[in-house]
Formats: structure tokens, C-alpha cells, sequence
């Protein structure tokens, strides 16, 4: 039986949402029971605006003018995500809230940062610190530093990329999802004199973040890939790189170059960016490809190798799902795109 919520005993004589009172607290103790009743009316008030806040903050952006609304938009945002996570901790209406914001609120953001340039985005970076445990989402503004690295590396040159706003995506290399995913895009700026890119694939890889170091180094493919094919088969010839972590950097060249070419990436999201930036079709040098390919046979082949034998003596398969390119001949001509897992 549920008890009173004022003196605990067993009763069911009154109710004030899911809350039980005694029928004595009801007569004797009124003014506690009305201050319960006013406080869960809060509550209830509270949890309606949390719960329809995505609505009411995308309908806002409708009306942003200046950078300073847009301002105090954000940092309602990251009020209701916070106070979503109150109500709700699995995080559902926390998605929920996000999905009605998420795309406009970045690309209005972008929008701003086209209009004023790398300073407004400086100035928003300083304030949504991964590191201030009350911000609780950068999503929105990585989406636009990610439109921004690849936009001003194509019109002024990797130089032109501030290397505040690569060192700020790196900050999200254990972020969890979206951000995780959104930060691979500092690999447009993988070549910036002052940004310390093979340092921090060496980190990664040391950190068992494989999968990550192969995140960052495939745009960095797209941005030049001579120099980012250098990189990558450094990495393969180094003997403390295990193969495991090697098969997992490998990983970065397996992007399409045929007819899926033509399909609209993923990062950054909501943006087009071949498109934005008229890149066309990437299409493998034919040295850089070779160079590749023989340091991939080199330095995997045998490793590859054992695992399709083992994969031929497990009948479960649990060892097929954990092998990338098993089915690979190298007897016989092979693509990159043929290590994909």
C-alpha cells in the first residue's frame, strides 16, 4: 500500500497526482498539503515546457536577427538539454528535443560564421568549452566549425583555417556520437603548420582510438591525398603500431570513388559539402594508390591471411566479425575499397 507523503503512514485516502496524503494530513496539515499541491503543479509546468521546448526554440529561430539573439537561443538550448536529462535520464527526450533543433540551429550558426567569419566562431568556442562540465552540447557549433575548416581550406588554403578551431575539434575525440563523429572533420586541416597532426594520431593509437585516428585521416585525404597517403603508410611501417590498429587505420581509405561517389556524405551533417565546394569526383593518383597498396600487402598480407584461415575453421563466425578484409586475394588485383569493413 502507498504511504502518506507528509507522516508516512499506509494510505490511499487522497491524491494529488502520484503523490498520496493521509486523511488526517488532509484535514489537519491543509497548508503543507497546499504546498505540495503547488509544488508538483510546478513541477508538471516545468516538465510540459522541457517536454515541448524543441517546438518553442526552433519556432524562436524563425525570428533571430542578430548574433546576440542567436546567443541567447543557444544558451536556452543547453538549458532544456540539461534540464531533459533531469526528467528523463535514458536520454529519449533529450534526442527528442535535439532533433527539433539540432539542423536549423546549425545552420544558422553557419550562417553567422559566413557572414562575420572565424572571430564569431572563436568567440563561441571560448564559451562552449567541452571541458565546463554545464555545457552539455557543441554538436551544433563543431557542425559549423566543420562547414567552415573545409570551406576556407578550398577558397584560402589550409593556412586560412584557424588552428584554435582544429585543436577545439580534437577536444571531442571520446564524445560521445554525434560530436565524436563531427570532430573527424580536423583532418581537412591535417597539413596546418601549426597543428600538431601526427602527434595526435600517435596519441590516438596509444589510447586504443584506432578508430578515431582513421576518422581524422581520411578527409585528410580528400584535402591531399600525397601527403596524407605519407602519413598513413609511416604509420603502417612502425613496429610498436600493432596489426590490429593498422587494419583499423586502413579503414581510411576505403571510401567510395565509383558511383556512390556521388552520394552526399555524412560529416558534416546537413551539408553537401562536394557540392558547396565543387569538388567533383576524387580519383586515386595512380603512384599515391601503388605506394598504398604495397604498404598494405607488406605489412598486412600475412596478418590477413591468418585471419581467413581462421575464419575457414570457425563455424560460429564470431571471428569473421572481427576481421576486416578477409575475403581479400592478394594474388589477384585488389582495391582499397576492398579493406572496408
Amino acid at each position: 500500500m502507498p504511504k502518506c507523503d507528509i507522516c508516512g503512514k499506509p494510505t490511499t485516502s487522497h491524491k494529488i497526482e502520484k503523490v498520496y496524503v493521509c486523511h488526517t494530513c488532509w484535514v489537519n496539515r491543509s497548508g503543507e498539503v497546499e504546498s505540495m499541491r503547488e509544488e508538483i503543479e510546478l513541477a508538471k509546468i516545468f516538465a510540459d515546457n522541457v517536454r515541448n521546448s524543441g517546438i518553442v526554440i526552433s519556432n524562436k529561430l524563425n525570428g533571430v536577427v542578430t548574433k546576440y539573439e542567436l546567443y541567447e537561443i543557444m544558451a536556452e538550448y543547453q538549458d532544456m538539454l540539461n534540464n531533459s536529462l533531469f526528467l528523463d535520464p535514458d536520454g529519449t527526450l533529450y534526442i527528442k528535443i535535439e532533433s527539433k533543433v539540432s539542423e536549423r540551429l546549425s545552420n544558422l550558426i553557419f550562417k553567422f560564421a559566413l557572414e562575420e567569419g572565424w572571430p564569431f566562431l572563436l568567440d563561441l568556442i571560448k564559451v562552449y568549452d567541452p571541458d565546463n562540465e554545464e555545457v552539455i552540447d557543441c554538436s551544433t557549433i563543431l557542425n559549423a566549425i566543420s562547414r567552415m575548416v573545409i570551406l576556407t581550406r578550398h577558397k584560402e588554403g589550409v593556412e586560412g583555417i584557424p588552428v584554435e578551431a582544429l585543436e577545439y575539434m580534437v577536444k571531442f575525440h571520446e564524445a560521445p556520437d554525434t560530436e565524436w563523429e563531427e570532430s573527424f572533420v580536423c583532418g581537412w586541416g591535417f597539413d596546418h603548420p601549426d597543428f600538431r597532426f601526427k602527434e595526435i594520431l600517435e596519441q590516438a593509437v596509444e589510447d586504443d582510438e584506432s578508430i578515431w585516428a582513421s576518422g581524422i585521416l581520411e578527409p585528410a585525404f580528400y584535402a591531399d591525398q600525397k601527403k596524407a597517403a605519407a602519413i598513413l603508410i609511416e604509420f603502417l611501417r612502425k613496429d610498436y603500431v600493432s596489426n590490429v590498429d593498422k587494419m583499423k587505420l586502413v579503414q581510411a581509405v576505403t571510401f567510395y570513388t565509383d558511383a556512390k561517389w556521388d552520394e552526399p556524405d555524412l560529416l558534416p551533417r546537413y551539408w553537401d559539402w562536394k557540392r558547396a565546394v565543387d569538388y567533383g569526383r576524387f580519383r586515386w593518383d595512380d603512384e599515391v594508390e601503388r605506394a598504398l597498396k604495397d604498404a598494405i600487402e607488406e605489412e598486412l598480407a600475412d596478418y590477413i591471411a591468418e585471419g581467413q584461415s581462421k575464419v575457414i575453421h570457425d563455424t560460429i563466425g564470431r571471428i569473421a566479425d572481427s576481421i576486416p578484409a578477409y575475403e581479400i586475394d592478394f594474388s589477384k588485383e585488389w582495391s582499397l575499397e576492398d579493406l572496408g569493413i
